[in-house]
């Protein structure tokens, strides 16, 4: 394409050839100029704002001094170290309620206390946060979300210590009950509880405990926590122990050769209290072993974790083939 135009008073003409390469050229050059001239006046703009308004020159350009990153990069990593130390508590109470939980599945619970309660109240259930519409923080700043996750973490942790708080209380409470076997090794039962023939004279009598047929000088061991009330001598149990564990619970500990502990003393459960004799009214080495409550003798297969309620119990009339072997009260 040809452009002629007139200039002068001779009217001399000119000529000037446009191709497509040159108004290339013209466009790009006229659209350079532009963009030169927007950054020159951006940056006028904004050295002006600093100088008039450092603030909102920072705000506008997003800009922030060395002590504010510096501020702001000791913010972020006093929060991961929260973070962190929660996520640590968490896993470490986590472990503490895993262990108090096998614990207590350790003790189990005897039949006789299944309706019982500890004093504390039963509560549990996993920790669900609410993430309603009004209360979803994560959708916001980096302070908010850090804010959000330290308080989420930190409600979950108080979770934790209550529930280990409640479970340690059940333990305590059902470890001091007499649910343990008194006699650890080779547990052989001679005489149940109940009615029974007994042993010496030969008549219808009420036994009050169960018997356990056990070596002479074998181990006797607390079936509970509890406070040595009696450790001396009885005319019908000879030797004997009895154990008072709270809640109106106590064990007797009867014919024993030797006597491990003394009045008032507190024994652990399963703590070794006496050793197996045949003192008192009896015809041979065992141990009688009694669990009273409030003063009145109670079936003790209803309470030893792992012996069957009915254990027993079919014999309570007596077995007269049984008691030939020399079993005694």
């Amino acid at each position: 394409m040809q452009l002629f135009w007139v200039s002068g008073s001779v009217g001399k003409i000119r000529r000037v050839n446009l191709t497509l390469k040159a108004l290339g050229i013209a466009m790009l050059l006229f659209s350079a100029c532009l963009i030169f001239i927007g950054v020159g006046l951006q940056y006028a703009g904004f050295r002006m704002a600093v100088e008039y308004n450092p603030k909102l020159a920072r705000q506008l350009g997003n800009l922030h001094t060395a002590v504010e990153i510096e501020n702001l990069n000791s913010f972020y990593r006093t929060r991961l170290v929260e973070i962190q130390a929660e996520l640590d508590s968490h896993h470490r109470k986590a472990i503490q309620l895993q262990l108090a939980n096998e614990k207590l599945i350790a003790l189990a619970t005897p039949p006789a206390i299944i309706k019982e309660r500890a004093n504390a109240k039963s509560l549990g259930g996993p920790y669900l946060p609410n993430r309603g519409k009004g209360n979803d923080n994560l959708s916001g700043s980096l302070f908010d979300a850090f804010a959000s996750i330290l308080s989420g973490l930190r409600e979950a942790n108080n979770h934790l210590d209550h529930a280990i708080e409640h479970v340690n209380q059940r333990i305590a409470w059902l470890g001091s009950k007499p649910i343990g076997f008194p006699i650890q090794r080779n547990i052989d039962i001679s005489s149940p509880f109940g009615e029974r023939i007994d042993p010496i004279n030969r008549g219808y009598s009420a036994h009050q405990g169960i018997d356990f047929q056990a070596p002479m000088g074998a181990l006797i061991f607390s079936s509970g926590v509890g406070i040595v009330d009696k450790a001396g001598w009885d005319s019908e149990y000879g030797k004997e122990v009895i154990l008072n564990h709270g809640d109106g619970y106590s064990t007797r500990y009867a014919h024993a050769s030797e006597i491990l502990v003394t009045k008032g003393m507190k024994v652990e459960r399963l703590t070794p209290i006496a050793k197996v004799g045949k003192t008192g009214r009896t015809t041979g080495a065992h141990l009688h072993f009694e669990i009273l409550k409030d003063g009145k003798p109670t079936n003790p297969n209803l309470w030893l974790v792992g012996l069957r309620p009915e254990v027993g119990l079919g014999e309570a009339t007596g077995d007269p083939d049984k008691e030939k072997r020399g079993k005694g009260p």
